[in-house]
């Protein structure tokens, strides 16, 4: 061996055992990972072994015989002047963790063991130092701890699986979310937080990450330590050893509960809003066709009036076709009179100025006055009208005017709709604290599609200019806002159609007199 790389001599023996251990150790010296070198006791180098070479730069050539200095920075002489001090004292010391420097005045990271050198006698003759470089250690554990502090700092759960499906982490966010510790947690199926109808899920994703599939933003359900359900998003990702194979899973969790509460909100909104929408154009169009129902329904009288003007207008008419033309002209002109009263009522409905002069009626008179004034009309078609009515006097505060339009109207509706010999019905009755009125009939009934919205202005069931019944269609949105504007209410029954119709009003009875009467 040359001069440039010694080595401390072995305890003597015989020459050829001697000298093959010599070797031996020569060669592991030589061979070792870790820097070997040696130093008299003060500190000149007398060994250096080939890691020594690559690890501080400096052949063996250039190291031995100079001061251990070489390779210690200024700032860690003293440091170094201790290990020194202790190991000539017969002491070892252990994986000490300090800096050394490099011939190109580079800095490594070693783990340092320093140890005394004695000669046959048991006497410290010199000093033995092993440096290992633990930058890649130590680049390790600041990554290692850097990606931890971010797992725990991490508002995401993120916690990690044995392919068993055992808990082997648990973040600082999963504690939050699910309310238990890592200490409950780790060691426990992951089972402990899928709800039962999940199970299946659960194994699906195992499955996939056996496979080395990873899933990605799959949106599911998760529960808590006190039993609530959280929706979350979850990805999972297998857990790789350093030969690659599957160990495990990863899997992080986010909370989507207010993403989903965002989603249901925008969607029950744009719900709303298409049925907004659809409203808006079917009351578009109910317009639209009322507005050709209003020119046929006044142009079929006006026709008819001028009509018979002009046939006035003719010297030659006799005395019985002049009194048939002015009937003619006359019922015209009432017919237009009903319509356009109607369209006012409507205006001042809509606008508020509908106005009621209110006293004490008897809606007895009521219902016999509208009976009466529809009767002939019934009797056309055949029609009898049935009325059960209470003996005794029921009285509301009302306007008798407007409320013998009400029943006008819920008569007139149930002669128009009832088939010839058909049959209408009207029963008056005390209920609890109110006088309640209902018009019932055999007629043609209303479609259960048609039934929430007969009370609405402009909607009919048939609303085309050649519909089979005459009428605006205003009378009930007329009904529903007097009966309405006297503190009651107007309900519409019917089993559908061919099962005729029945209507029925309820008013709230007058207080009793202060002498007791009604």
């Amino acid at each position: 061996m040359s001069s440039a790389r010694r080595h401390p001599s072995p305890s003597p023996g015989p020459p050829d055992a001697t000298n093959e251990l010599a070797a031996r150790l020569a060669a592991i010296v030589d061979s070792s990972d870790d820097a070997i070198y040696s130093t008299t006791l003060d500190g000149v180098i007398t060994s250096w072994n080939p890691a020594a070479e690559r690890m501080f730069g400096w052949p063996a050539a250039a190291a031995v015989g100079r001061h251990v200095s070489l390779v210690v920075p200024p700032e860690r002489r003293g440091e170094d002047d201790d290990l020194l001090a202790r190991a000539r004292r017969g002491e070892v010391v252990d994986h000490v963790e300090t800096v050394r420097l490099t011939r190109d005045a580079g800095l490594i990271d070693v783990s340092l063991t320093v140890s005394p050198v004695r000669d046959a006698a048991g006497q410290v003759v010199g000093i033995s130092k092993i440096a290992r470089d633990i930058g890649e250690r130590r680049r390790f554990d600041e990554t290692r701890a850097r990606l931890a502090a971010i797992v725990e700092s991490s508002n995401d759960v993120i916690v990690s699986k044995s392919l068993d499906g055992i808990i082997t982490s648990w973040n600082v966010a999963a504690e939050r979310m699910f309310g238990w510790t890592a200490a409950e947690a780790i060691g426990r199926p992951i089972m402990l937080i899928i709800p039962d109808d999940r199970r299946p899920e659960e194994d699906d994703v195992l499955a996939r990450i056996r496979r080395g599939e990873r899933v990605e933003h799959f949106d599911t359900v998760r529960r808590t330590k006190d039993g609530r359900l959280v929706d979350v998003s979850i990805t999972v990702s297998p857990v790789r050893d350093s030969a690659g194979r599957i160990v495990g899973a990863s899997k992080i969790a986010r909370d989507i509960t207010e993403r989903r509460r965002i989603e249901e909100e925008r969607r029950q909104l744009l719900a709303r809003e298409q049925l907004a929408r659809e409203a808006a154009e079917a009351a578009s169009r109910a317009k639209d066709e009322f507005l050709a129902v209003v020119s046929h329904e006044l142009r079929t009288p006006l026709n008819g009036v001028f009509g018979w003007a002009r046939m006035l207008q003719s010297a030659d008419m006799d005395e019985a076709s002049r009194r048939r033309a002015v009937a003619a002209i006359v019922r015209g002109a009432s017919a237009q009179v009903r319509l356009i009263d109607d369209l006012l009522d409507v205006s001042r409905m809509v606008t508020g100025n509908l106005r009621l002069d209110l006293q004490l009626v008897d809606v007895r008179d009521v219902v016999e006055a509208a009976v009466e004034t529809v009767r002939p009309a019934a009797a056309g078609k055949g029609i009898e009208i049935e009325t059960q009515v209470e003996r005794a006097p029921v009285s509301v505060l009302g306007a008798a005017d407007r409320l013998q339009q009400v029943l006008w109207n819920l008569l007139i509706n149930a002669v128009k709709f009832t088939p010839r010999g058909g049959r209408v019905g009207v029963r008056l009755h005390r209920a609890n604290a109110d006088a309640e009125v209902s018009v019932g009939d055999s007629g043609e009934g209303i479609a259960a599609e048609v039934l929430p919205y007969v009370f609405e202005r402009f909607r009919q069931e048939d609303s085309s200019s050649t519909r089979a019944h005459a009428g605006l269609g205003l009378g009930l949105a007329l009904v529903r806002h007097v009966v309405e504007a006297h503190g009651g209410s107007v309900t519409a029954h019917s089993r559908g159609k061919g099962n005729g119709a029945t209507f029925v009003v309820r008013l709230p009875l007058a207080p009793p007199a202060p002498d007791g009467g009604a």
